[in-house]
């Protein structure tokens, strides 16, 4: 009589624990790669939002002849008038987002503190809207800003206090405006706005100066330097090794946080005079 051989209808435990194996040093060769991807989309982003506001900046100038203000503020005799709307905000009709400027105009916020204002500061204030193209996806938080009291709408971009100007009064009086012309720099030589994330630091607002000017503005200079310590002053991002700004002439460039100091802030100013080399 012949032996019947039985046929084998699986895998034997060392065979599955192999194949286990290889599938997970797969997934391990794998993961980094799929998210620097991830991670290279999201920076491609960013630097999508932030030529998008390239191009505001200059279709404002365009209409109204000058560069957005800071933030509009006016101090006569002591007294601290104004509306502390800042640039962004300025910029919404520029934006695609015309309706929400005119919603923010309605509320008086033109005239008054916006802070004053509950159809800006409730639950479902204006000031609480969340606007993507403000927003880095690179930043670990989402649209609101919670670092900043009142978390309002988060703003991953800040503009330069040393290049654009502090309008007195309402948006109509403008004792004094930041032209092209006034860069005697060159546009393609001076930082006009910058990222700032709110994973070491503290991000900023769209919609203006709430506590304090740091909300919208930053500095570009020696002493704050790229992804520096400084939480509020200073310009960061969570992409690696420095973090993309916008040029007065609208380009967007990113710039190394081991940049020179002297060419950083250099590039702080729009008319200081300064021979820049190479960056």
């Amino acid at each position: 009589m012949k032996l019947m051989q039985k046929k084998r209808t699986g895998f034997t435990l060392i065979e599955l624990l192999v194949v286990i194996a290889i599938i997970a040093i797969l997934i391990a060769l794998l993961l980094p790669a799929v998210q620097q991807a991830r991670e290279a989309a999201r920076r491609s982003t960013c630097k999508n939002n932030l030529k998008q506001i390239g191009l505001a900046l200059h279709n404002y100038h365009d209409t109204h002849r000058s560069f957005p203000p800071c933030y509009v503020d006016q101090v006569v005799g002591g007294v601290t008038s104004g509306n502390n709307l800042g640039w962004s905000m300025f910029l919404l009709p520029y934006m695609d987002q015309a309706t929400l400027y005119q919603k923010i105009s309605e509320t008086g916020a033109m005239n008054v503190f916006w802070t004053t204002l509950t159809p800006m500061t409730d639950s479902s204030g204006f000031a609480k809207v969340s606007l993507p193209v403000f927003n880095c996806p690179s930043d670990p938080s989402g649209g609101i800003n919670t670092k900043i009291t009142g978390s309002y709408g988060k703003s991953n971009y800040k503009a330069l206090r040393s290049v654009l100007t502090y309008y007195a009064g309402t948006p109509t009086f403008h004792p004094e405006k930041r032209m092209l012309r006034d860069f005697t720099d060159g546009a393609s030589n001076t930082l006009i706005v910058g990222e700032s994330d709110t994973q070491n630091h503290k991000g900023g607002l769209w919609v203006g100066k709430s506590s304090n000017s740091r909300d919208i503005l930053s500095n570009a200079n020696d002493t704050y330097r790229i992804n520096g310590p400084d939480v509020d002053d200073g310009f960061s991002s969570v992409h690696v090794g420095g973090c993309h700004f916008v040029f007065a002439d609208g380009r967007v460039r990113f710039l190394s946080e081991n940049i020179s100091g002297d060419i950083y802030t250099g590039l702080g100013t729009y008319n200081g005079g300064e021979i820049l080399g190479e960056f």
